[in-house]
């Protein structure tokens, strides 16, 4: 009787392991719609308010400022790349997928903000796109122990037989948006905006 409860409860407690690993093996949907938001801003100077809360907002993320273009709304950032475990002061990546993907990868996010007027007096509409791009360098010939010290080197030469630089080689891949780090930038811009208004 001890032997099937045994059984039994390593049988559950396998099955809810293989579940809640299995929840972060998946890779999250591409967004379909943009992550968009509209704000109504009591003043013309309010302006000035909006456009701080989201350099602040990226500043926050570690992102660098990169081009931030007034007259067009536009503010890029510098690729970022993305925190690994255990760098637990910077903010990690969500959700579990993306949290594995940039430990096993190296993953960058560069964020664009887009602030136009929808023509409506004081209304503004503002869009967060957050894309994530994957470093890939060019598989090289590994055919001894001491070839493996080589790895990251000229020395080592590539599948194709060409002794090229890694850095030659390397490339960055679209992954596609990060929707929520999207969510979550703009949810603190309004945050930080509501704030300032006060």
């Amino acid at each position: 009787m001890n032997d099937t409860k045994w059984i039994w409860s390593t049988t559950l407690l396998v099955a809810a392991c293989i579940s809640i690993v299995g929840a972060g093996c998946r890779a999250p949907m591409q967004p379909e719609t943009a992550t968009v938001e509209r704000v109504t801003l009591p003043a013309d100077d309010d302006y000035d308010r909006l456009w701080e809360a989201a350099c602040d907002t990226l500043r926050d993320y570690r992102f660098r400022l990169d081009r931030q273009d007034r007259a067009n709304g536009v503010i890029t950032t510098q690729p970022e790349t993305s925190a690994q475990g255990f760098e637990l002061w910077r903010p990690q990546p969500q959700p579990a997928y993306y949290w594995t993907e940039a430990n096993l990868n190296t993953i960058q996010r560069r964020a664009t903000v887009q602030i136009l007027p929808t023509g409506k007096k004081g209304e503004y509409q503002f869009d967060v796109k957050v894309e994530r791009w994957r470093y890939r360098l060019e598989a090289r010939q590994i055919d001894n122990s001491a070839a493996a010290l080589r790895l990251y080197s000229a020395d080592a030469p590539t599948l194709a037989g060409q002794s090229e630089k890694p850095s030659e080689t390397g490339y960055w891949i679209l992954l596609g948006r990060d929707e929520p780090m999207e969510q979550a930038l703009l949810r603190k811009i309004l945050h930080r905006l509501s704030d300032a208004l006060l």
